[in-house]
Order: C-alpha cells, then structure tokens, then sequence
C-alpha cells in the first residue's frame, strides 16, 4: 500500500475489488487467463503492459464503477442562473454532484448493480467511469493520474499471482459475502472475510521476489495507519455552469 494523501480512497477501491472477485469468480478467472496468454507465468504485469490487457482494464473500471468511493462530489457554486430539465437553478446555488447515481444510471449502465466488466468492451462499449469516478472542474481529484496506475498495477498484479476465495468457517463451510455500503463522506465496503492464497508454489516465488527488489523498510509510513470497515481480509449531457 502507498502511502499519500487520498491513499484511504485507493484503498477502499482495492478493497471493493477484493469483494467483488470474491463474489464474482468467472471474472476472475478470465481476468487471470488474459494474464497468463499475454505475460505468461515468469513474471508479474508491469505499467506498459496496461493496453494489453483490455480484459484486466475493464475490471478497473468497473471497480470504479460498481463501488464509487465518494459517493456526492464536492460541491460546487453555479456562476449563473440557469434551467436544467425544467428545475430553475439560481446563482450561487451550491450543487453536489450525485456520483454514485450517474455511475448506477440504468439508462447508462445496463444492470446497474451487477459486476460487468464486459460493458466497456466491444459491442458494449458504455461510459468509461473515470470521468465521473474522480470529480470534476477545478475539484477534480489532483492526483488521479497517480492514483489510476497504482490501483492498475495493484488490481493487475494481485489477479497475476493470488488467488481470491470466499473463507472458510470452523465448521469447513464457505462463508458468503454481501454487498453492502456504510454512509458517509466516504463509502466503504461493509466487512467480509475471504481467503487469499497464491495461485501455485511459482506465483508464490513471484510474490517474494517483490519483496526481494523492494524490501522493506523503517520509515514515516510505517507508522501510519489505513483502516477500512473491511479489516477482515486475511492472508452526459451538457450541465449548468458551476465553479
């Protein structure tokens, strides 16, 4: 995990895509074989492997989509009277985008609710997130660029080399997971479980050898601290001017 401002954020992504592979295994599995096609098995994605794996790049976007961090966006003020689809909206109205419903929108997102990664692909082709995913105007998220990469390599990476199962309970019974949301300024997954296990003693090599060309080490950021209520895991059209 990186630790930087809006790392909270990158981590509760991370955590909706752990749930939703858990929930979604066929996904998973695809996502995984599109790895093992184009990479192969002796080494994990890199960054300029991105527009090679279009499957892999339509799992981060619906991870943006199925589970909008920010819920409203900042506010904004209009700069001037105007009408939008009959409501009069005054200058100096404050306007709070509604993120989470124009990335639920059925008119846009066929089956809203449902974890589709197949929607950004061709015939489909619907509304890449990430416009919507991190704001807009002078607000738009600074560091989106930054954040993007790292929940790629992040999602691309761990699909690589790890598996992502439902756990198991002391009785030998999977535990089933819900989606489910907590409010607040920013949302959160509510808690599950899930086992997570390397893919086969090579992926497990892989995963070391991170930590071989990286190691750890004393800092700032260890003393640091991201929780998520998901502490669990184990192993458009034109609109109105705002400012």
């Amino acid at each position: 995990m990186m630790y930087t401002a809006g790392a909270d954020t990158t981590a509760i992504t991370l955590t909706s895509f752990f749930l939703a592979m858990v929930m979604n295994p066929k996904v998973q599995r695809k996502a995984q074989e599109e790895i093992d096609n184009v990479i192969g098995t002796d080494r994990l994605p890199r960054f300029e492997d991105r527009d090679k794996l279009p499957y892999v790049e339509s799992v981060v976007q619906e991870a943006y989509r199925w589970f909008p961090v920010v819920p409203l966006c900042f506010p904004h003020a209009m700069l001037e009277d105007a009408i939008e689809k009959g409501y009069n909206i005054p200058k100096g109205a404050i306007i709070l985008p509604a993120i989470w419903w124009f990335l639920h929108d059925p008119e846009v997102y066929a089956e809203p609710d449902v974890f589709d990664p197949e929607r950004f692909l061709e015939p489909r082709k619907e509304p890449d997130p990430k416009n919507e995913a991190f704001g807009y105007g002078r607000r738009v998220c600074p560091g989106r660029n930054f954040a993007d990469s790292s929940v790629f390599l992040t999602i691309a990476k761990t699909l690589a080399a790890l598996d992502i199962t439902k756990a198991v309970n002391n009785h030998g019974k999977e535990i089933e997971v819900k989606f489910g949301v907590t409010p607040g300024v920013l949302s959160h997954p509510l808690a599950f479980s899930c086992n997570i296990e390397p893919r086969s003693k090579k992926h497990a090599e892989l995963v070391r050898s991170v930590e071989v060309e990286q190691p750890r080490e004393e800092s700032d950021a260890s003393r640091l601290c991201i929780t998520t209520t998901a502490s669990q895991l184990t192993a458009k059209e034109d609109v109105p001017k705002t400012s």
